[in-house]
């Protein structure tokens, strides 16, 4: 059974394995979670599904992760690694031999079916070191694909990847202390089934709860006060925790993103998801623990060299294993804190939804000409700002764009509700509800496809696969004493 006690900003619980309900589940000192109360994301392919088949077991597992380049994924090592135990405490909890890497198959589809990429042989890159073997902090995995996945258009544009964020390190002023997370997770725990992964998810604005020894925001130095010796039992100073209610089972691998470049449209990540709580109710998925990407740069240099060197065709080696800074990266754009409801395309331009262009704005992802007709009326989709009456083309969701006025002192016209805050607040159709994205935390949740509503999956790859499909579950922790 689950439970969770206070620890400052930290919970720490009883904690379910990111991956299937293999034994062998990584532990670490909270549960896995998927993107919870988050909306479907049809946008942000850079955010891609990992599964894994078993023929053996007839069984499917869904994990998440992020493109660092055309052939390089980042995601969690226990979604390609057995765990030495079901529970997972950090000094004594271990992975065990990686699977297969024929096991594997990557998707960038929104609700995961068919078109997968393989994994190239010897393409999964694990941390080695000494010591490294144990589950809390060096939850990473790296796999280099046999073919690239190009991103917006027929050619490769570094831009639509992930840049990991580990120069400047995590806790620079630079970063916000805010983040989204995309996730193809269940999106709650109640779903024992995983009737619900296997949809990318994403949830926006979730605040940040420990950067371990963070001397930036002392408040979120989990490592000092009168609970630190707490939280050292089950937090390494290699990753972080970011807020409840965000990951769930599934989402094991998936990225936490600084949201005030997710709000430019520029994806800057602050590392991998590994395991998670259940509220003390078992209806929420709660403090979500990543990998940090800045504890792992000689591995991502190193691995992104390789993949650059294999891919085919090639492209250029991303500017951050080059040695370039984040801030250099995005020189001039700036990143904001991005605490705004709402997103905005940015006029005269083409693009693809969901890239922002300033403090809680977000440029449209349609690829379209913009027009300049200014005849569309507010609640009408639209392209780009200079299409509508408002000259203001915005996104609740990040995804979907219609033409909207500014509220008016938080008041709208009938029919209209505001959304967003401050500046950035909007009249939208009433009908048209925020959504906010699902986060999700490393979990496999079982999927009976026999059951009602089953997924018998066209994604079975040409197997014929009667077994469950499941949602990676994150690792258990053992509750401190």
């Amino acid at each position: 059974m689950k439970r969770s006690f206070g620890l400052g900003a930290l919970v720490v619980a009883s904690v379910v394995g990111c991956g299937s309900r293999d034994p062998a589940r990584e532990l670490t000192g909270v549960t896995s979670s998927p993107i919870q109360a988050g909306a479907d994301d049809t946008t942000h392919q850079f955010a891609v599904g990992v599964i894994q088949v078993n023929e053996k077991t007839g069984s499917i597992e869904v994990c998440s992760g992020a493109l660092l380049a055309p052939n390089l994924v980042a995601t969690a090592r226990h979604c390609v690694a057995s765990l030495a135990s079901p529970q997972i405490m950090c000094g004594t909890s271990t992975f065990g031999s990686l699977v297969p890497e024929t096991d594997l198959y990557v998707s960038i589809e929104a609700a995961i079916q068919s078109n997968f990429v393989t994994v190239s042989s010897g393409g999964i890159v694990v941390p080695t070191g000494a010591g490294q073997a144990d589950v809390c902090g060096n939850d990473i995995a790296l796999l280099i694909l046999n073919q690239n996945i190009i991103i917006g258009g027929s050619t490769v544009d570094l831009s639509n990847y992930v840049v990991p964020a580990f120069d400047p390190p995590m806790g620079d002023p630079s970063y916000s202390t805010n983040v989204t997370a995309i996730g193809y997770g269940i999106d709650t725990p109640t779903d024992d089934s995983g009737m619900t992964a296997g949809v990318r998810r994403i949830k926006e604005n979730i605040p940040l709860a420990c950067i371990p020894n963070d001397a930036t925001t002392p408040d979120l130095n989990c490592f000092a006060g009168p609970n630190a010796s707490v939280a050292e039992e089950v937090l390494s100073a290699h990753e972080f925790v970011s807020g409840d209610a965000s990951t769930c089972e599934g989402d094991s691998g998936s990225s936490a993103f600084d949201q005030g470049y997710f709000n430019k449209g520029e994806w800057v990540s602050f590392g991998v998801l590994s395991r998670g709580s259940v509220s003390a109710d078992g209806q929420t998925c709660v403090q979500p623990i990543y990998t940090r990407f800045d504890a792992w740069s000689e591995l991502l240099i190193a691995t992104a060299k390789q993949a650059q060197s294999a891919a085919k065709p090639t492209y250029p080696l991303p500017s951050w294993a080059t040695g370039a800074t984040v801030t250099s990266i995005f020189a001039g754009s700036g990143a904001s804190s991005g605490s705004s409801g709402s997103s905005s395309s940015s006029s005269g331009s083409s693009g693809s939804a969901g890239s922002s262009s300033g403090s809680g704005t977000t440029k449209s992802t349609t690829a379209t000409t913009c027009a300049g007709i200014a005849t569309l009326g507010d609640g009408t989709a639209c392209a780009c700002p200079n299409d509508c009456l408002s000259n203001e083309c915005v996104s609740a969701d990040g995804t979907n764009f219609v033409c909207a006025s500014p509220c008016n002192a938080g008041q709208c016209t009938g029919g209209f509700t505001c959304q967003g805050s401050g500046s950035e607040s909007y009249c939208f159709a009433a009908s048209t509800a925020a959504k906010t994205g699902k986060s999700g935390g490393c979990a496999a949740a079982p999927l009976d496809p026999k059951g009602p509503g089953g997924w018998r999956s066209p994604l079975l790859l040409g197997f014929a696969l009667a077994g469950l499909r499941r949602a990676r579950r994150r690792p258990k922790a053992a509750t401190p004493t």
